[in-house]
């Protein structure tokens, strides 16, 4: 009921494809846990007894019952339909077709089967109509027809992006046709989030995942474009890249085009039967391609913190964003995307305890440490603040099982705690905080329900969704252009005070901020010798008038991108920027209207999306 409820959010936008499907796959490798607990017991208690558990509760319910236990074959039911409730409460139909299909899988071999051999599946049909046997019927549909993509795994040794549990364990029955209760119970949540699914809309979980893939290879692009623009920096380590060129891989085999499709036509499995549907696997696998997404979302998180950090552009045009704001001609000069961006990492990380506001102040701390050399290895280097997504990052991404995952979330709940420890709250608001009420019940007992702690995982994702999406490759490219544009107006100013010779290459760009702030300075100095001020403060400079004219310009069109983007694509609409006054309620409007999807991804990949045809 929870996973159901959990993916009925989903479809209906009140949570993103990330939360849901970490949720769930966190709910699948508990239970694997206590269900492997609980056939241990079974097996010790039950001596010299082999039947499966399932069986043995089935068939002691039909003797106290006093039904027979003959199936109803009449209807085509493999069990007893006065049984129902017992059958699925022990998750007897999944087994039932587990082992069908077990039967007719041979070694070194890929079962193919023609379109429809099952039969035909249909989306609109209202579920809550149907009879037992008509369930029963689409479910073996459903399953039986997917059952293949997950042999070609097996058969091909594929490597996909990441796995989730039920893909992990369908892979291993394909190679040891061994059916398990897990199984049985991971194979139901699969037909469950598949039957919750079947009503969404804008092509469900892989319609998310290609756009998001659409978004994703877009933003790639666009760095690719700039870093043709300037020398290769040395401070720019070449993983970084080889990153950016994995992710970009990924998207373009996986969601753009169909790995699964290209080896069967490079196998000739094509020519077999009939060639399944293109991307058969994503467009009935919601879970998977939650996951995948995640992969792809916390890959782009991290190099694009690792790229702010070592270029040090959008830091420096912090600075510089706040001492324009603290002069009187530019009070106003707003710049959402670097709002949100200061949230995110906090304004004591940023600016150090107080901020800039003021030339003088500036340049007299920029003068005791020089030119910043970008390098990476500053005290304010951007780390993800994402906690709990930094959890499942070596899980979903790494592939690591130790140290990874749910199963060490404690080590964020001890966090939660000491933090809570610190923090003073009234006795109301600490009731009305469910995290309070998790810390503390953590505090006392040291345990957690299951139920409780995945709707604390579901709520703390949630916070996280608009941190995770934000966009650090087109800030870096945006604070790029942005210094490019003030370095060519004062570039006059630049070569009298620190002669031709003022940036040796363009990945010392950022640097255009402490020339900026250091020409202010001498223009505060020259106040005081003249007498017009004593200490250099309440003087504007010339210089800052006419850099924060040159980024009134450049923001009246881009200081919005980021924050656009994360209205278009989070489900969580209090994100960061969208309590500004100016929105006005505009923010709703914008989700998946074609219009701002037309901006964020270009048009081409908009008619991608449209037509399904691949971007040439």
């Amino acid at each position: 009921m929870f996973i159901s409820i959990t993916w009925s959010e989903y479809r209906d936008k009140k949570i993103d494809l990330m939360n849901a499907a970490v949720v769930t796959d966190s709910a699948l490798q508990l239970t694997r846990d206590l269900v492997e607990e609980v056939e241990a017991d079974w097996r010790t208690s039950l001596t010299g007894k082999r039947d499966h558990v399932q069986n043995i509760v089935y068939n002691l319910a039909v003797s106290t019952r006093g039904i027979s236990a003959a199936p109803s074959i009449e209807i085509g039911l493999p069990y007893n339909k006065n049984m129902a409730d017992i059958a699925d409460w022990c998750y007897l139909p999944t087994k039932v077709l587990l082992e069908s299909f077990a039967n007719v899988l041979q070694d070194n071999n890929q079962p193919v089967f023609k379109n429809g051999y099952f039969g035909s599946y249909n989306p609109a049909a209202d579920r809550e109509r149907m009879s037992l046997s008509q369930k029963f019927n689409e479910d073996k549909i459903i399953l039986l027809s997917i059952l293949p993509e997950f042999c070609m795994v097996d058969t091909f040794k594929i490597q996909m992006p990441t796995e989730d549990a039920i893909t992990r364990g369908l892979v291993e029955f394909a190679k040891t046709k061994r059916v398990t209760l897990w199984l049985c119970f991971a194979s139901q949540i699969f037909l469950d989030v598949h039957h919750v699914m079947r009503y969404s809309t804008m092509g469900g979980a892989f319609g998310d995942l290609r756009m998001s893939g659409l978004r994703i290879q877009k933003t790639i692009d666009d760095f690719l474009q700039l870093s043709k623009t300037h020398p290769q920096p040395k401070f720019w380590p070449k993983e970084g890249d080889e990153e950016i060129r994995n992710i970009s891989s990924t998207v373009k085999s996986w969601i753009i085009q169909d790995l699964f499709l290209d080896i069967r036509v490079f196998s000739g499995l094509d020519k077999i039967g009939s060639t399944p549907e293109k991307h058969a696997l994503f467009s009935q696998h919601s879970i998977l391609c939650g996951l995948i997404l995640f992969n792809l979302n916390t890959r782009m998180q991290l190099v694009g913190q690792q790229l702010v950090t070592q270029w040090y552009d959008v830091q420096q045009l912090a600075f510089l964003h706040n001492l324009a704001i603290n002069s009187p001609t530019h009070k106003d000069l707003r710049w959402p995307d670097m709002g949100a961006f200061v949230k995110i990492h906090g304004e004591s990380h940023i600016f150090i305890a107080t901020g800039i506001s003021s030339a003088a102040n500036f340049a007299r701390n920029s003068r005791k440490k020089g030119f910043h050399t970008p390098d990476g290895k500053n005290s304010r280097v951007r780390k993800p603040t994402t906690e709990i997504a930094n959890l499942f990052f070596a899980y979903y991404v790494d592939g690591s099982e130790q140290d990874a995952g749910f199963v060490n979330i404690n080590r964020i709940l001890d966090k939660l705690l000491q933090k809570s420890k610190l923090e003073s709250h009234s006795k109301e608001l600490r009731k009305a905080n469910p995290e309070h009420f998790i810390t503390r019940k953590w505090s006392y007992t040291h345990h957690i329900d299951a139920l409780q702690l995945l709707a604390f995982l579901k709520a703390k994702l949630y916070e996280e969704e608009p941190i995770i999406l934000y966009n650090y490759f087109g800030m870096h490219k945006r604070s790029v252009e942005l210094l490019r544009l003030i370095r060519d107006k004062e570039h006059h100013k630049f070569v009298q005070y620190f002669t031709s010779a003022y940036m040796p290459d363009e990945s010392f760009i950022s640097n255009i901020v402490i020339l900026t702030h250091h020409v202010a300075q001498g223009s505060a100095q020259s106040a005081c010798a003249m007498g017009l001020s004593s200490d250099g403060t309440g003087i504007v400079s010339r210089i800052v008038m006419s850099v924060g004219d040159v980024m009134r310009e450049y923001l009246k069109k881009n200081g919005d991108v980021a924050c656009k983007e994360l209205r278009v694509f989070c489900r969580n609409k209090k994100a960061i920027q969208d309590d500004v006054a100016h929105d006005k309620g505009k923010s709703a409007d914008l989700v998946y209207s074609w219009l701002s999807l037309e901006d964020v991804l270009g048009p081409k990949r908009v008619a991608s999306l449209m037509t399904g045809i691949p971007i040439a």
